[in-house]
Parts: structure tokens; sequence; C-alpha cells
């Protein structure tokens, strides 16, 4: 029995079937059908047979916007090529690609095309979609580095000699990781390329890394621990090299100490959120779109760590936010980016004359003192407080993930509590005791 002729009453009549999608076949012309998804959008598509057995669709246009006759002429059009022995999606497709190529000439229209792929999802070569503070991050790298020698030029002409020469650069001016990261993140945007048929070859494969990658091993000892707990309690009695003293904000100094006592990532540090924190029962969710594992992460609150969120929550000035550490621009709707806590580590330990030293060495200083003879808390608990996922406890990694749900809450408090104390120890500060030094306590270094 044939099919009714489709007509605009009977599309407008067709009701979205839950959790799937309905194909209505018009009869008028061979292979055009209506599909009807769960949500009520309507599109036109042409199915076919190719000689290999495989049958493509092509998507002809959305109901109303292509009306039943302009799809009834598409189709018939696709169906003429199909009997010329060509395949209408593959030119299509490939009339598409062309269109694309002549908006995107730069590697700055390339590299616009490439975000905004990865923000609308369209592009997640990896099968997970990049988190917008991943994205954030690769926009300033992009616009710190990388956009004034390659931005303007045409996609075509850049080669290994061009992104050699950008990378040699930044290593002659002392920049290193973000080398590395610079390097990876044009690789990116030309598999972009590459997938979108833009370019043939990407042109950074075959290129290696222009830092050599070595795990750092920077540890702090108890004096430089002691020297910059208190340089973060009370910045104005540590100078610079010309003598003036430390510009670094309360609410930063606060964020540092954090992270030297609850051993998180300095992201989740200055991206914490009010909305996370129980200061009562002592415990901070890091929500998984924060934690850089993806992982929904407790981490207890012992006193000293309430105290100072405490401090920061009140101090003068401080804007309506919802973060605990508010931008001072965008009127506290932005966090403090991570950056910041980097930025005054380095004043810091250059002021100090201290080898250089970041947030993640304070947390690498800690999980090592956690596992050493001082505290020998187990490598297990240490990587639960980490918030590591590679570490199974002796078990099944899979059982661990998927199955246990046990957070090993009384573990980490113990483990952290244990920690405040040997470093309340090493810097002098009790908990219940203010967590600020005394402005005119003498530091070794810095000063005559």
């Amino acid at each position: 029995m044939t099919s009714p002729r489709l007509t605009d009453k009977m599309i407008l009549a067709i009701q979205p079937a839950e959790g799937r999608r309905v194909d209505v076949i018009d009869p008028t012309v061979v292979g055009l059908l209506l599909r009807v998804s769960d949500r009520g959008s309507r599109t036109w598509y042409f199915r076919y047979r190719l000689p290999d057995g495989r049958q493509p669709r092509l998507k002809l246009g959305t109901y109303p916007s292509t009306d039943i006759t302009s799809a009834r002429d598409r189709a018939r059009a696709a169906r003429r090529t199909l009997e010329d022995g060509l395949d209408p999606a593959e030119i299509a497709r490939k009339a598409a690609a062309e269109a694309r190529a002549l908006k995107i000439r730069t590697f700055d229209d390339l590299t616009q095309a490439y975000f905004q792929a990865c923000e609308d999802g369209t592009w997640i070569p990896k099968g997970k979609r990049k988190k917008d503070k991943t994205i954030a991050s690769e926009r300033a790298l992009y616009g710190r580095h990388i956009q004034r020698e390659l931005g303007r030029r045409p996609i075509g002409e850049i080669q290994r000699p061009q992104i050699k020469s950008l990378t040699r650069r930044m290593l002659s001016i002392g920049i290193t990781t973000q080398t590395n990261h610079a390097h990876a993140f044009i690789r990116q945007v030309f598999s972009y390329a590459v997938e979108e048929e833009l370019v043939v070859i990407n042109p950074v494969l075959g290129v290696s890394s222009p830092a050599p990658k070595r795990a750092r091993e920077r540890t702090l000892s108890d004096t430089e621990l002691r020297a910059v707990w208190i340089a973060f309690s009370a910045p104005n009695i540590v100078k610079d090299t010309d003598g003036h003293p430390l510009r670094i904000s309360r609410g930063v100094g606060i964020a540092v100490r954090l992270t030297a006592l609850l051993l998180q990532r300095r992201a989740e540090i200055a991206t914490m959120r009010v909305r996370d924190l129980d200061l009562e029962q002592g415990v901070w969710l890091i929500p998984s779109d924060n934690a850089k594992n993806g992982r929904t992460h407790a981490v207890p609150l012992p006193p000293i760590a309430r105290q100072l969120i405490t401090e920061a929550l009140t101090l003068p000035l401080r804007p309506a936010s919802p973060f605990v550490f508010p931008s001072p621009r965008n009127e506290g709707q932005a966090s403090i980016h991570p950056d910041a806590l980097t930025r005054a580590m380095g004043h810091t330990m250059k002021a100090l004359r201290l080898p250089l030293a970041g947030p993640h060495d304070l947390r690498r200083t800690g999980a090592t003192i956690m596992a050493s003879e001082r505290l020998r808390i187990t490598p297990f608990v240490v990587s639960q407080v980490l918030n590591h996922i590679t570490d199974a406890g002796g078990g099944s990694a899979t059982t661990r993930r998927h199955y246990n749900l046990h957070t090993y809450a009384v573990e980490k408090r113990a483990a952290l509590a244990a920690w405040e104390g040997a470093l309340s120890e090493i810097v002098g500060v009790l908990p219940g005791s203010p967590s600020r030094h005394d402005a005119g306590e003498k530091i070794l270094w810095g000063g005559d």
C-alpha cells in the first residue's frame, strides 16, 4: 500500500515520540523522508544506497524553512547526481568544506573556529568535551604567546619552520613549560583543521616538544616553609629587590596558605565557591566540574583552614561574590585567576632570595612530609587527600572508581589534621591563634 502524499497539515500533525525518532517517507520522490525527533524538530533527508552497500543520508534542510516543494526539488537533484555515478552526500560535504575554507584564511580564523567548535561540543577529539576553564586557559595562551606571530599568517603558509621559530623565541627568553603548551595547542588546532579538511597535513606532527619535560622535584625545607608562611601572612614585611614592600593582596596571601594547608590544586583553591563550604562541619566539597580529574572531592577542613577561610570571607571592602577569593574586576562575579597564586609565589621567592617554587611545590612538600617518617601516612591515604585516581590501594582500579563509594573521609581528615599540626610547628602557628604574624617579625631573607 502506497504511503499518502505528504502535506503541510500531515507534517504538523505528526507528534514527537518520547525517547525515539519517527521517519515519515514521502512517496513522491524515492528516498525522500522527513525525520521527527523526540524533541519535535523536523528534518528532511535523502536516503539512498551506494554500489558498495552503504546507505548514506543527505540532509536537505529543516521544516518549515525548507518546505515540501523545496525538499522534493533537492531530493530529485540528489537522485540525478546518484544516477550519474556520484555520491551526493560526499559532494555536499566537500562543498561545505570549500565554503568554510573561503572564510578560514588565516591562523587566527582557524583558531577562532577551533574555539567555537570546542565550546559548542562539535570538536571532542578525545571523546570528552573541554571544560570552560580549559578553553579559557587556551585562549589566554593563544593571546599571550601565539597570536602576534602566527595569527595573520595564511594557514597554508604555516609549516615547521614558522612553528620552530615561535617556540625557539619563547625558549630564548626563558619560557619553558608554556612553550610546550603552545606547541601542543598549535598541534590541536591543526588536528581540527585536518578533520575539517581545511589542510591536508598537520605541520606540527613529527615536531618534538621544544622544552625537555622534567618532572618537578622541588620541595621546601622547614626553614623555607616558615619564611613563605610568614611572608604571605604579612606581605608588607618582605621587600622586593628595589626595597619596596611586595604588593600581594590579603586574599591571595590566604589562598597561598590554604594551598599549603589543604594540598589541593591552585585552580581549585583560587575558584573555591562559598556554596561548596560547610564551615560548621568542616568540609569543602570540590564539585566534579571544578576538579582536574572530573571527580567530586570532599576536603576536610582543619581548624586553621577554617579560620583562614572565615578571614577571607570577612575581608574589608570584599564585594558580594559567590567566590571565596573574588577578582577585583567584574564586581566579584569571577574568582581570582590561578596564575595570581603562581605570580605571588614567584615574586615572594625572589624577594626572599630562595630557589623558585610555586603553589604545586607546596602541595608536593606537604605530600612528601605526610608520607615520610615524620607522619607515616600511607601513600594510598595521601593519594586520597590529593584527589589522585591512579592509586587503587592494592585493589582493582575499576572497582575503586566505579563501585567503592567510600570516600575515606575519616582517613583524609586524620591525615590533614596531622599535616596541619606538623605545619603549625614548622611555621609557628597554633590552631586558634592569629593566622597572621606580627608585621615586625624578622625574616632571614630579603633584607639587610
